[in-house]
């Protein structure tokens, strides 16, 4: 392949998906030389003031409480890093770099530069004799600077166009109530977000979707698109589709209170209605939630520390997606608000680590993140766990992988198929780190199969993805279907070491102390109904009715 000088430009505050677009694209092009040119203006104070000063002219609501909220976000940030305890030990993390600064491939050089309207830099990027140029969250650019790549250069645009040029991801769509939207890579013209369209894929919007979500959706399909769009590059296509005039200016970051009731809006679709004596318990229940998680809980936990006996969650999830409101589905938005809530509070483990420390005195609570199944938006989920550095095992029902098979009880409570991983994207999640284990072929209730039919399954599922991903600790480890005590029978659990298996985990509640079970390793299941308070209460022993 003929090596090529390509140059990327990005902004100051380039975000985490920055950091994965590059990190994808010099993985898809080794043979790319690639300089990230990022901007780093300094700051003029008054210029910074009088742009406030305009904003607070549009907007004398808005602005003052948005620069409020900003305060109280920031004092709550710095009294969390106060209350923050260090982590006792070190587990696997599969953490993205925290700026592209820190990426450490071989065929990507980081630069910093004050402006990139510099005429000087401007002339260090011709030195370079650039193929292409890649905008990934850059300001705007002037035409000397994107010119001079030999090809020009291209943008990323998480957005459908030219319906919604401008910004941010995915907002305006939803508070227009659109149906969909999508990724958009174009060539870079004079005017915002105007050039000819080179690669451009749509998303369709779930029932449930929230701002912050979307944009995660927006991110993953973002860099499946501008990988398509490279390679037609690459492969000499050079000319995209013209864009037409949709009559109408380019969106702006919405005002504070528009978004909060945008944001208000549709987190409300969530919420079931309530009766009135049904409110009275939903209160009822989140003051004894408060009482245990908030009084109990740090006087119980102080005495189990000294005494070492400390208990570990292991969480169970299934799907991280926000078409779905039922018993197995957790949003995106919310998924992201558990993980913060881990890792501020928690030691979270990789599930290897947990498996040796069994016997071992505990000082502090702990979580292991586990999934089951195999759905596709496990990809989505590991993009969050990996944003937070946080590492979980992913169980999978090897026989859907790869293929259009339903679960049955998706067929049975949804009637239709929800999408399965690929293998690759087993194959690529493994190499960021996470970790895989057995769920059984085709999902099934080991306990309605003989014994040989039975330990059939699970020994099929072990081969396959010890074939995929390598034989791992996790491979070792099997959380059979549905979960129950009554879903597996005692004679297949005590001859799961006859194919492989040495650990066993159920789905039925409950927590892990020092001297658990090989065989029953408790999990607690997560769903959209969790508040924030009922997350910490299970990560802290308390159980449903019944479980």
């Amino acid at each position: 392949m003929v090596e090529r000088n390509v140059v990327v430009f990005a902004g100051k505050y380039a975000s985490s998906s920055t950091v994965e677009h590059v990190e994808a694209v010099a993985g898809e092009f080794p043979h790319w030389r690639i300089t990230i040119l990022q901007e780093f203006p300094p700051r003029h104070w008054r210029k910074y003031l009088q742009g406030k000063l305009r904003l607070l002219r549009r907007q004398p609501i808005s602005c003052p409480l948005e620069i409020l909220a900003a305060i109280l976000r920031l004092a709550a940030g710095t009294l969390a890093r106060f209350r923050r305890r260090p982590v006792a030990g070190s587990t696997a993390s599969p953490a993205l770099p925290e700026s592209l600064a820190r990426l450490t491939l071989p065929n990507v050089v980081h630069r910093r530069v004050s402006s990139l309207r510099d005429p000087e830099v401007v002339s260090s990027v011709r030195d370079l004799n650039p193929w292409l140029g890649i905008s990934l969250g850059a300001p705007i650019l002037r035409a000397p600077l994107f010119r001079a790549p030999e090809l020009g250069t291209v943008n990323l645009h998480k957005s459908l166009l030219p319906e919604y040029r401008g910004m941010p991801p995915g907002f305006w769509e939803l508070h227009n109530a659109e149906t969909k939207t999508g990724a958009s890579v174009h060539w870079v013209d004079e005017s915002l977000d105007t050039g000819e369209i080179i690669s451009q894929r749509e998303l369709p919007i779930p029932e449930y979707s929230t701002p912050d979500g979307l944009k995660v959706q927006l991110d993953v399909l973002g860099t499946e698109t501008l990988l398509d769009a490279l390679h037609k590059i690459e492969n000499g296509c050079l000319v995209g589709t013209p864009q037409t005039d949709p009559g109408r200016r380019p969106n702006r970051q919405p005002p504070w209170l528009l978004a909060r009731k945008v944001r208000r809006r549709l987190w409300n679709r969530r919420r079931p209605k309530h009766t009135p004596p049904a409110l009275l318990r939903t209160a009822l229940k989140h003051v004894v939630l408060a009482f245990y998680v908030l009084l109990w809980v740090p006087i119980r936990n102080r005495v189990r520390s000294m005494r070492g006996t400390c208990h570990t969650a292991v969480l169970l999830y299934h799907r991280v997606d926000d078409a779905f409101l039922d018993s197995v589905t957790l949003g995106v938005e919310q998924f992201d608000r558990q993980l913060s809530v881990l890792k501020r509070n928690y030691e979270v483990l990789d599930l290897a680590s947990f498996l040796q420390t069994r016997g071992r005195p505990r000082r502090r609570p702990a979580v292991v993140i586990t999934f089951d199944d195999g759905y596709a938006s496990k990809y989505l989920a590991a993009v969050l766990l990996r944003r937070h550095g946080l590492p979980a095992t992913f169980f999978l029902s090897t026989g859907m992988i790869g293929t259009d098979q339903p679960f049955s009880h998706d067929v049975q409570r949804l009637g239709k198929h929800v999408p399965a991983l690929t293998w690759e994207q087993v194959e690529t999640m493994t190499r960021r780190g996470f970790t895989f284990g057995v769920h059984t072929v085709n999902h099934a209730r080991l306990s309605a199969l003989p014994r040989e039919e039975a330990l059939a399954e699970v020994a099929e599922a072990k081969a396959a993805l010890d074939f995929h991903t390598g034989p791992t600790e996790a491979s070792r480890c099997l959380a059979y279907p549905y979960g129950k005590k009554t879903d597996i029978s005692d004679d297949v659990r005590q001859s799961l070491a006859s194919v492989g298996i040495d650990w066993c985990l159920s789905a039925y509640g409950g927590v892990n102390r020092p001297d658990w079970d090989p065989l029953d390793v408790l999990r607690c299941g997560c769903d959209w109904s969790y508040s924030s308070l009922a997350f910490r209460a299970v990560l802290e022993g308390w159980t449903r009715p019944g479980e």
